[in-house]
């Protein structure tokens, strides 16, 4: 019996290793998923892929894009209270920019109209991730791009926020 034990004690350890190494990854992907390239995308992937961070960049806050004639960006953002209004911005010609307020350790990404004197920034997006708010701003620059590319880097209609009359 004593000669059982040890071929005994390797059955029994090889069926904790296998169960062990199969619990590990039951439900969990064995890849990360691939990042894709923004330059390599079509205006509506990158739309898709602005409105999947903003559904994900604040648990108090969704924020949807939609781009509209003239590479006006559309901005909607349902908060808690209440939906908000939406905002249109002009992108051909706006600076894009990314900020960190440190009181609330957030990161925000806001578009600045072509001609503007006030400098009134469009909120674009607000999230605690850093990632979140680059990403943002990398794919509303190449959006940019390609507008200027399809217009012929033509000037672009006027941006009307929601406390402005339209033109």
């Amino acid at each position: 019996m004593s000669a059982l034990q040890p071929q005994a004690k390797r059955i029994i350890f090889a069926c904790c290793a296998l169960l062990m190494g199969t619990a590990c990854t039951d439900g969990y992907p064995t890849d990360d998923a691939p990042i894709l390239n923004p330059f390599k995308m079509t205006q509506k992937q990158r739309l898709v892929a602005m409105n999947k961070i903003g559904d994900d960049a604040d648990l108090e806050r969704s924020w949807r894009y939609e781009l509209l004639p003239g590479c006006v960006l559309r901005i909607d953002v349902d908060g808690e209270l209440r939906p908000s209004p939406a905002v249109d911005i002009a992108l051909l010609g706006a600076a894009i920019q990314i900020a960190r307020d440190r009181v609330d350790n957030t990161f925000s990404v806001a578009v600045a109209e072509s001609g503007n004197s006030t400098q009134v920034l469009a909120p674009v997006l607000e999230s605690q991730s850093r990632a979140m708010a680059s990403r943002t701003q990398l794919l509303l620059r190449v959006i940019q791009r390609g507008c200027s590319d399809a217009a012929g880097k033509t000037v672009s209609p006027r941006a009307v926020f929601p406390w402005q009359s339209a033109p």
